[in-house]
């Protein structure tokens, strides 16, 4: 067991029998920067937490919050977080909100224009990269030996298992989650495979009154969702449990998905391979969102009078060995440049190599308009409700008219 792994076991006894105490009131009692994370991640910050600690003298208590965004939104001042862990395009929403202020990081070399600006609104960084992360195409090497260079190719081969698999009820052809809300981030290598865009601009730099789900380009395309609609390769019924349990069952050959269920697919014992998803229109090439994970200073932490040690931790978690530590940890390409260079995980390798021309995620308001909008769409489309020219047609409306 390496020694992270101890510190998290530790940590995540210690979490578990501090809860109600970090809950408490008193969180701001004493001089300690308060960090809040998700119950995912707030055993691997409360590994790095103490060894800060230990390093430093500086306080760092670690609040486990399964639903950090709802409870940002009554939290009161005295129990508020100073640093919180959390996704880059939150930042559009928690800047219009005034709860979080800009930082400049020592080390701003040492990672990417494309994941910098994913942090940024304009000129102003907003928040620490930790790890990149973007969903790619799994395939079942069994099932599919060989790898489809076409999506058409690949829907050759989907279709001829499915015919194969008639009698089985459990078989999914091409396994991409959406359900009955939809699921706009898992479609979306799709959507730009088709000749789709949400905004103009670029990143940090979007444009939201420039909507790219009507472009003539896409909709030019869009019939050939209905397409796999009618043919059964691609259904809106399929939810995110649906698509991994078929993947890890062996009843799909494709799963469109990312790194947060690879220890899942790897226990499964189900061999795969992973690479991007193959073009679907000659002369484009189908991309996925990229996500970024990232700690980001509260404007809370002014109030609570610790906003220099939680700038300086913050440029702790910028430094490649805390970096390292945390990618190996959560399974998540570490975000400094230095430290991707020592990442030897061969699935995240080749995530990185299937999310290396993927559009980070806007981080801007107009975000909110694009969810049920679009997810709603592909799910009208993929459900026989709508063809799916007149579906996205009406998504746009609704983006604009939503769009202030």
């Amino acid at each position: 067991m390496t020694s992270l792994k101890r510190r998290i076991v530790v940590a995540s006894s210690t979490l578990s029998m501090f809860l109600g105490v970090l809950m408490a009131p008193s969180a701001h009692a004493s001089t300690a920067v308060v960090l809040w994370a998700d119950d995912s991640k707030a055993p691997s910050y409360q590994a790095i937490a103490t060894e800060y600690t230990a390093k430093t003298g500086v306080a760092v208590t670690v609040v486990v919050k399964p639903k950090l965004k709802d409870d940002l939104k009554t939290v009161q001042d005295a129990d508020a977080p100073d640093v919180i862990i959390a996704a880059h395009d939150w930042i559009g929403g928690l800047r219009a909100d005034n709860q979080i202020v800009d930082i400049r990081l020592s080390n701003a070399k040492e990672f990417g224009a494309s994941t910098l600006g994913a942090f940024s609104l304009g000129s102003k960084l907003f928040g620490v990269p930790l790890q990149t992360e973007n969903i790619a195409l799994f395939r079942n090497t069994k099932l599919v030996p060989k790898a489809p260079k076409t999506f058409a190719q690949l829907e050759t081969i989907a279709l001829a298992l499915k015919k194969k698999n008639a009698k089985n009820a459990n078989f999914v052809p091409f396994a991409v989650q959406q359900g009955t809300g939809g699921d706009a981030y898992h479609m979306f290598p799709l959507f730009t495979g088709l000749g789709g865009y949400l905004f103009g601009g670029t990143p940090g730099k979007w444009n939201p009154y420039d909507v790219g789900v009507d472009n003539k380009k896409f909709l030019k395309n869009a019939p050939l969702i209905d397409k796999w609609y009618k043919e059964g390769l691609i259904k809106a019924s399929v939810s995110g449990d649906i698509a991994k349990n078929a993947f890890t069952s062996g009843n799909a050959p494709f799963y469109v998905t990312g790194p947060w269920n690879l220890a899942d697919i790897r226990k499964s014992g189900v061999h795969y391979a992973i690479s991007s998803v193959p073009q679907i229109v000659k002369g484009i090439n189908p991309v996925p969102f990229s996500g970024v994970q990232g700690a980001m200073l509260t404007t809370w932490a002014d109030k609570h009078g610790v906003t220099l040690s939680a700038k300086d931790f913050l440029n702790y978690l910028a430094t490649a060995p805390v970096q390292l530590e945390l990618a190996t940890a959560l399974l998540r390409a570490p975000a400094n440049l230095k430290a991707l260079a020592k990442y030897s995980d061969k699935d995240m390798a080749a995530f990185g190599i299937a999310g290396a021309n993927a559009i980070p995620m806007p981080s801007i308001p107009a975000m909110n308009a694009v969810w049920g909008a679009v997810g709603g769409a592909w799910v009208k489309a993929t459900s026989g409700q709508s063809k799916a020219v007149a579906a996205f047609k009406a998504a746009a409306k609704s983006m604009r008219d939503n769009i202030e």
